[in-house]
Parts: structure tokens; C-alpha cells; sequence
């Protein structure tokens, strides 16, 4: 695809990275053990064991994804989630294309078999979905509790999915697709390691001035002892963060609570909190220039 010359995505337009890791600190005798510190040298940032979370079902993770990567910056646009393959995949096939944002799936794959699978789930996404609002406009049509006029309903979120082989092309597609139309919103990456590692970069075209964010949310295991005490225990993980250190020496300054509530749309304390036998914290941070 050749490049757009005409009303490129602005080149402020932050590129985000949402992850949720543990911290395994390594130690010189092999074993590991979790940590809140961030910054240990030893400490390294696990994402997934075997194609999977390392942990159970965190509701309050997963529901604070799917508000914020769903969630446009102004009506009439749509937020942008870019991961790859693998990661679409672990996606529920009956959820997939996400709903309400694009998804612009990284592949490899020169058969156009991932491409054509793609494309299909999203025509069978955009179908239930669109079956689903007529049934609630129905029965809101039926009940007069609503008013909502056509305008309104067509400044929806789209759903829609983009099937390509590399960062670049990824948001050069979303250029020529939604930003040349004023409907892109926030831009996403949501995984794997290969992605993340391709957006931290930043040698590409498309990333040279691009503000490169990650929020993150801190994930660890507080079950309690034999002796009723907390205790902290690691998850096993096989794929890790591409960055595990945020200082400055690094080129990482960290976000204070209220630019990631502003980064988000919603309000992120930075505070632990816990959710079965786990506690999670939100955090952010940003690339320095």
C-alpha cells in the first residue's frame, strides 16, 4: 500500500499500550519471587504462560479494558486496538472482532488464510450485533423509553477489523481507512510481546514523533498462609514485557493518577486493590522524547 500523502493521523496521536503483568524477580539461585518494586534490577514483567493470562478471570482488569479500548475520545470516532495474531485469537470466538472498536490484527501470514478468517468473523460480528440493536430499539420503540433519533444511533462506535503484516502498515491502513475522515480515535496495543516489543521501538516511520504510552495494570497473587498471614506468591509465566524498568536512566518517566485518568477517560488512583486472591493497581507511563 503506498503511502498517504494527504491528512495523515496526527503525529501527536499517543500510540498506548495496555498490558496487565506480574513482577517476577529472578535470582541468581533460579527461583523467583513477586514484587510491587517496579524498578529491581532482577525484576522481570510476566504476561502469559502457554498462550494465556498467567492468572484466573480478573474481573476488574477485564472490565477496565474493555470500557477504555472501547470508549472514543469524541462521538463519531472509533478507538483502534492493534495486537497480534496469536492475541486475537485468545480472544472468545463469539467476541471477536471486539466489539465497537477496529481491530487490526499483525500476521505474518502470506496465504491470506488469517485474513479471510478474519474478515468472516467480522461480518458474523457485525450481524449479531446489528440484530442485537434492532431488538433493543424494538423493545425500546414498544416501551417509549427512549427518543433516540438515526443521527444519534450512527455516531455509534464502529466495528470493523484490519488484517496486516506489520506496525507500520497497521497504522497506515488506519490512516488511509479512519484518519483521513476524522473517525479514528485513541490507537491501542494490546499484544503480544513481538507487538509491544515492535511499538517500544520506535524506529519506524509511523512512531518517529508518535508519543509512546503504556498503561499498565500490576498484577499479584495474596493468597493467605497455612498460618492465616498474606503471603506473596509468583505466577508461572513463559512470555514476558519487552520492558521491565521505567526510570529515567531508561528513558521512562512515570504518569502521575491524573494523567492517566485523563489518558483512560475514567478515574485510576494508582491503589492497590484486591480481587479475590489477587490485588491489582493501574499505572502509567510515558516515553521521554
Amino acid at each position: 500500500m503506498p503511502p498517504s500523502t494527504t491528512n495523515p493521523i496526527p503525529p501527536s496521536l499517543p500510540l498506548t499500550l495496555i498490558v496487565a503483568t506480574t513482577p517476577i524477580r529472578v535470582a541468581s539461585s533460579s527461583t523467583t519471587v513477586t514484587t510491587h518494586a517496579q524498578n529491581d534490577t532482577n525484576t522481570r514483567l510476566g504476561i502469559g504462560l502457554k498462550g494465556t493470562l498467567p492468572w484466573p478471570r480478573i474481573k476488574a482488569d477485564m472490565s477496565f479494558f474493555a470500557r477504555v479500548t472501547s470508549r472514543p475520545p469524541v462521538k463519531g470516532t472509533t478507538n483502534a486496538i492493534i495486537m497480534g495474531r496469536k492475541t486475537y485469537d485468545s480472544v472468545p470466538k463469539h467476541l471477536r472482532p471486539l466489539g465497537k472498536r477496529i481491530s487490526v490484527v499483525i500476521t505474518r501470514d502470506q496465504t491470506g488464510s488469517v485474513r479471510e478468517g478474519v474478515l468472516q468473523e467480522l461480518e458474523a460480528r457485525k450481524a449479531k450485533l446489528a440484530a442485537t440493536a434492532k431488538a433493543k430499539a424494538e423493545q425500546a420503540v414498544e416501551s417509549a423509553t427512549t427518543s433516540m433519533t438515526t443521527s444519534e444511533a450512527e455516531v455509534e462506535p464502529a466495528t470493523d477489523a484490519i488484517v496486516t503484516p506489520s506496525l507500520d502498515d497497521a497504522l497506515e491502513q488506519l490512516d488511509c481507512t479512519y484518519g483521513v475522515e476524522g473517525r479514528l480515535g485513541k490507537v491501542f496495543v494490546i499484544g503480544g510481546a513481538e507487538i509491544y516489543g515492535a511499538s517500544l521501538r520506535g524506529g519506524s516511520v509511523g512512531l518517529q514523533k508518535r508519543p509512546i504510552r503504556i498503561v499498565m495494570t500490576n498484577v499479584v497473587r495474596k493468597p493467605f498462609g497455612e498460618d492465616g498471614k498474606v503471603v506473596e506468591e509468583p505466577f508461572e509465566c513463559d512470555t514476558f514485557f519487552p520492558e521491565d524498568q521505567f526510570t529515567v536512566e531508561k528513558g521512562w518517566r512515570s504518569a502521575s493518577s491524573e494523567e492517566v485518568t485523563e489518558w483512560v477517560g475514567e478515574e485510576v488512583t494508582g491503589e492497590w486493590k484486591r480481587e479475590g486472591d489477587v490485588e491489582v493497581q493501574m499505572v502509567g507511563f510515558e516515553k521521554l522524547k
